[in-house]
């Protein structure tokens, strides 16, 4: 968003010395992020970051309420002037004749507008075009400047009418009625369903909720009498109106944010205040019909002092709290000695607990002065010690989650999946279980695995268009079996990515969904796993992972055979098994080396049938005390190497507890290391470049 320092100066008068570096710091500081500072036409444009929640610091307004009240608890001589508006005098002049009607309350917190008679559309004046132009806004007429003004000015959406085109002086807010044709002035005609959100007249479509007009009912050079409008919509409906019919306007952010339903007035008021500064001749107002049937009430909130040094990690007096409350524009209704009871202004929609409080109260008090100590005490979580199987589902979920995967949920009752249902059973010497009853003919088989349920919902979304990014699912779930005329059900968490974009690295797929496998297992403790290749049926390449020889992870490509011309890698997880291990693990703390790690990088080509797995063993095998970790970071089999060879390259990383490890010592194991692979493996060796990290 920018934001024009020279438009801030307007309402916050603070001294000259305060450059606009200075200004950035300070925004910063307290939560509004500036990103960039250009100087453009003796101003300069600040680019700043505000998070979706802070809706009161989406305009130039905001910014200045919130920097007047940090630079005044820091001491400065500063001064918010707040926008001027127009005289009550001026209202009252025509009544307005116009009717609003809501027809689902949950649509509208409120609505309210304003008549102006007897206006001139003509060009704006020089300060309103500069101002807008500064934020990259270009000039239309003097009518849209002024709304588009207020709008950055006070982050209050708004929207204007022709008020001639508007039949018999009503405004409906209401859901469209089906397959009605919209057409707006940029000329696309939008079908509306019952779905969507309008505005009528009596007979007519006049604006998809304020957001963008019929072409109709647009101001134009002879417009003489206009309507403007304002509304609190549900900022959800207006995010699904805006998916679904591609609607883009460069105030977009504000309708679909939670703005404050008090502030509609004060806007109406401001444009009218500037519309008649700008438009020479008489105007007439009408009176301001507001439709406001549920206003919001202002919930109080108990604020411990404790609560407050706890939670900041540095005693501040209750002078300081209740001064910072005071420039926060926050209500004292009583207090105590332990406590006040405090409510936040209407446009503070974020501000709902007593942590939210204690947050405002950190940002203006200021990070910087929080002391940092030389040692920190840091508490074991109590996740570390996660047992049940509950919470376990829930750490690695979340984990999944942040990792970009979605769970999904499907029916244990399939389709015979025909050979490669059969292949699977065979291969695992069990047996399907039919349902003798089904409720759909469809659907009469017991699911024997979590792959054919995940193909089916990645299709189902790639065919659909749902997801725009490559796929990556996750389900837990249990698969149906009889073997040895015994009924038995197994819990597995299947994971699975289809990558949709094409990438120069074929294999990269197998290798990320490995690496989560990976981190899974680091978070869970397990370290001293193996691999070897898999005898899966349907999956082609793939590897199993064992802990204690006993299988605990099946991990490839799925078979071109089960899926034409699309590439899925799955994973499928031993859920039972993986909490078993998990709830025996035990904790144990091991200090970090307080020596560096150097890293040496080996280039070895190998027979085809090695596998990583096999080197890691073996070097594993030869206990170099020194070896924190092998890691392999390129396979290459192909162009330029015989038929029946393959290369890898790995990073050997070492390591002491007790000293700074020299590069003889270092040398000396890798020339020990190269000497088993050659005489163990018959690999020929072809070094890489050093590294220290």
């Amino acid at each position: 968003m920018k934001i024009s320092l020279n438009w801030i100066k307007k309402y916050v008068l603070f001294p000259v010395e305060i450059n606009e570096n200075e200004i950035s710091n300070i925004l910063t500081d307290i939560g509004i992020t500036v990103k960039e500072i250009s100087n453009e036409n003796q101003d300069f444009i600040l680019d700043v970051e505000i998070t979706p929640n802070r809706t009161d610091a989406m305009s130039h307004y905001g910014i200045a309420r919130d920097l007047y009240a940090v630079l005044k608890f820091r001491g400065y001589k500063v001064h918010l002037i707040k926008p001027a508006v127009i005289n009550k005098e001026f209202f009252f002049q025509k009544k307005s004749h116009v009717s609003i009607f809501v027809k689902k309350r949950e649509t509208c917190i409120r609505y309210s507008g304003i008549l102006i008679s007897k206006i001139k559309i003509e060009p704006s004046p020089y300060w309103l075009i500069s101002r807008l132009k500064s934020i990259g806004i270009k000039s239309i007429n003097n009518i849209i400047d002024i709304i588009h003004f207020v709008m950055y000015e006070l982050g209050q959406p708004m929207h204007i009418f022709d008020m001639d085109k508007i039949e018999d002086k009503k405004i409906i807010i209401k859901n469209a009625e089906e397959n009605t044709r919209f057409q707006s002035p940029d000329k696309i005609i939008r079908k509306l369903d019952k779905e969507d959100l309008v505005i009528y007249d009596k007979i007519k479509p006049l604006s998809i909720a304020g957001i963008i007009n019929h072409f109709e009912s647009n101001i134009h050079i002879k417009t003489k009498t206009i309507f403007i409008g304002t509304a609190c919509f549900n900022p959800i409906i207006i995010r699904n109106l805006r998916k679904k019919h591609s609607l883009k306007i460069e105030t977009l952010h504000l309708f679909e944010k939670e703005t404050n339903p008090n502030q509609t007035i004060y806007a109406l008021q401001r444009s009218a205040f500037l519309i008649k500064k700008i438009i020479k001749n008489k105007i007439i107002f009408s009176d301001i019909i507001d439709y406001y049937p549920n206003p919001i009430s202002i919930s109080k909130i108990k604020l411990r002092y404790n609560k407050v040094i706890n939670i900041i990690g540095k005693k501040i007096s209750k002078k300081k709290i209740k001064e910072i409350l005071s420039l926060l524009e926050m209500m004292i209704h009583s207090e105590n000695d332990n406590f006040l009871l405090i409510s936040a202004p209407s446009y503070r929609t974020d501000i709902q607990r007593e942590i939210d409080v204690i947050e405002e109260i950190f940002r203006i008090y200021g990070i910087h002065k929080i002391p940092i100590y030389n040692r920190i005490k840091i508490s074991v979580s109590p996740k570390s010690f996660f047992k049940t199987e509950h919470e376990i589902q829930k750490i690695l979920f979340e984990q999944l989650v942040c990792f970009g995967f979605q769970e999904i949920i499907s029916s244990t009752m399939r389709k015979n999946e025909g050979k490669s249902s059969s292949l699977l059973n065979l291969s695992f010497n069990r047996q399907e279980i039919k349902i003798l009853n089904p409720v759909n003919k469809n659907y009469q088989i017991m699911r024997s695995s979590l792959l054919f349920s995940i193909i089916d919902c990645i299709k189902y979304n790639f065919n659909k268009n749902r997801i725009k990014s490559n796929i990556k699912f996750f389900e837990l779930g249990n698969i149906y079996y009889k073997k040895n005329n015994k009924f038995l059900e197994k819990t597995y968490l299947g994971i699975a990515i289809y990558q949709k974009e094409k990438i120069e690295y074929k294999n990269y797929p197998f290798f990320y969904l490995k690496g989560i496998i990976e981190q899974i297992f680091q978070k869970s403790g397990i370290l001293n796993y193996t691999q070897i290749l898999s005898k899966h049926p349907l999956l082609e390449n793939g590897i199993s992972i064992l802990y204690n020889k006993k299988n605990l992870v099946e991990l490839g490509k799925i078979q071109n055979y089960v899926l034409k011309q699309s590439e899925i890698f799955y994973a499928e997880i031993d859920w039972k098994y993986l909490v078993s291990i998990i709830q025996e693990k035990k904790i144990i703390y091991i200090p970090f080396s307080k020596y560096p790690t150097s890293r040496r990088d080996l280039s070895l080509l190998v027979d085809k049938t090695i596998s990583f797995e096999k080197i890691n063993q073996l070097i594993k095998k030869k206990e170099n005390h020194f070896i924190k970790k092998i890691k392999i970071y390129d396979l290459y089999e192909g162009k330029n190497l015989p038929k029946s060879k393959k290369s890898y390259t790995a990073s050997f990383f070492f390591e002491s507890q007790k000293e700074t490890l020299t590069d003889k010592i270092i040398n000396n194991s890798m020339k020990k290391i190269e000497l088993f692979l050659k005489q163990k493996l018959k690999a020929e060796i072809r070094r890489k470049q050093n590294h220290v990290e």
